[in-house]
């Protein structure tokens, strides 16, 4: 009678395991803060580099209209 029941067979369950332990939280805070802090730290240098990129597309476009208007013009 005493081995049919689950208790006795399987014991209690495991305390909490290290290996188990993913430590999911604090893995996205660290994450979250890698990749958000570069950003409010060096925010005006990225926003000096996009409007470099930007003045650059620009700066090809201008170079294109003429032959974008002869091929679809």
């Amino acid at each position: 009678m005493k081995n049919d029941n689950w208790p006795y067979r399987y014991g209690p369950p495991p305390d909490e395991l290290p290996e188990n332990d993913h430590g999911w939280p604090g893995s996205w805070l660290l994450l979250g803060f890698l990749l958000i802090a570069p950003l409010i730290y060096f925010g005006p240098q990225f926003a000096s580099v996009e409007t470099w990129i930007v003045d650059l597309y620009h700066a090809a476009d201008r170079w294109m209209a003429p032959i974008r208007e002869l091929v679809w013009g």
